[in-house]
């Protein structure tokens, strides 16, 4: 009778250890690294694997998984077999950017690397895997263009597809809709490709350009060649750098880097229609320089998650069919916020502070709006963070 106590005393206390959370989830964070050709004050070293608190949603446990030069951007393939990471730089073959694939280790979080090809220009800031996982879909910010490259059945990378260099006149490098000290300036002097990704559908493939103010749409045939649809100008000196789709599809939101502002677009058939007018991202009053970096949207489509980088703050937006308003701005809890991430079941919300050198830990409050927890790991210049299937 005592041994049989016992064991259900021990069972007991692995169901309450169960109950609590600990470690019960996983993400990878990739880190800019100190390299000469990039950016030289960095202090990663790679995509660090991390442990995540079901219960606090506090990261902890960074473990160095891929050794690698500035991972900037992360995606999983569909079937989350395969890990797939830009590296920023400009020195790959001695003029690009370079992408790598790993094969995922499912239970360890272990990353196999598999190869390393050219992302096709200098300076790779964002990549995503097509519906399909027979493409990654590359944006070169440096180098000016949009890369679509072939992904063997075995995950590994194949040969450049295609590339899309816009070219034509440039918008004016000013800002026509700003408030006094908001608009930090850009270089304009052509395409800078920041983000490259397609629309819940997956019929159609999207491109923010910062350096033209343009937004491309395209669709992608089965080789891989991108087929333009529609190009949308914003405002001259605003530079579209990231956006989200409405669940449904049928909105788009875009956060433009360099006067701050948000648009909404109604997107039907490949083509983008302004809804409404563009908000700011910073708190009322904000007289100082700021750029935007990254932007999220939770899964009921009815909150907007924009960061402010050196006015340091994440802006909670509303957004719906009315159009879209600012409710909040939370501090980062450190400097310059590269980007965001929030947890799969939508609950936490995480900055990763790229000179701040840390991921602070958010929970999602009342009206959505994301609330300190007081949870903060140090981390050397995170740039993103993607989750590990349960």
């Amino acid at each position: 009778m005592r041994k049989e106590k016992i064991l259900m005393a021990v069972a007991a206390l692995a169901l309450l250890g169960s109950a609590g959370g600990a470690q019960a989830g996983r993400a990878y964070i990739g880190t800019y690294t100190q390299e000469p050709t990039a950016r030289g004050n960095n202090h990663g070293e790679g995509i660090y694997l991390v442990d995540i608190d079901d219960a606090s949603g506090a990261v902890s446990n960074p473990t160095l998984v891929a050794k690698m030069k500035s991972p900037a951007w992360i995606a999983f393939s569909p079937n989350k077999r395969f890990l797939y990471a830009n590296s920023e730089i400009f020195d790959y073959e001695g003029k690009t950017g370079s992408v790598t694939a790993f094969a995922v280790d499912a239970g360890m979080g272990a990353l196999r690397p598999l190869n390393v090809v050219s992302s096709g220009a200098a300076g790779p800031a964002y990549i995503e895997i097509d519906r399909s996982g027979k493409f990654a879909l590359v944006a070169n910010y440096s180098g000016g263009s949009f890369a679509v490259i072939h992904i063997k059945d075995d995950g590994s990378l194949g040969e450049l597809a295609d590339q899309v260099k816009p070219d034509g006149p440039l918008n004016p490098a000013e800002a026509s809709d700003t408030q006094p000290g908001q608009f930090a300036g850009s270089d304009h002097s052509g395409s800078h490709g920041h983000m490259i990704g397609m629309d819940p559908s997956g019929k159609y493939v999207i491109g923010d350009d910062a350096g033209r103010d343009q937004i491309f749409v395209w669709t992608l045939d089965a080789g891989g060649k991108l087929h333009q649809v529609s190009v949308t100008k914003s405002l001259p000196g605003s530079a579209p750098r990231h956006f989200v789709f409405s669940p449904d599809g049928k909105m788009l939101y875009q956060l433009q880097e360099q006067d701050s502002r948000l648009q909404a677009y109604d997107f039907k058939d490949g083509v983008l229609t302004v809804r409404g007018g563009s908000i700011f991202t910073l708190p009322d009053g904000y007289q100082g320089s700021n750029t935007t970096s990254e932007l999220l949207i939770n899964k009921a489509g009815t909150r907007l998650y924009a960061a402010n980088r050196t006015q340091d703050s994440i802006a909670t937006i509303t957004a719906g069919k009315s159009g879209v308003s600012r409710i909040a701005n939370t501090h980062t809890g450190a400097d310059n916020p590269r980007s965001l991430a929030l947890n799969p079941n939508g609950k936490f919300l995480y900055s990763l502070n790229q000179t701040g050198n840390n991921v602070v830990t958010f929970r999602i409050g009342p009206r959505g709006v994301p609330q300190p927890t007081g949870s903060v790991m140090a981390l050397g210049s995170p740039a993103v963070m993607v989750f590990l299937p349960n």
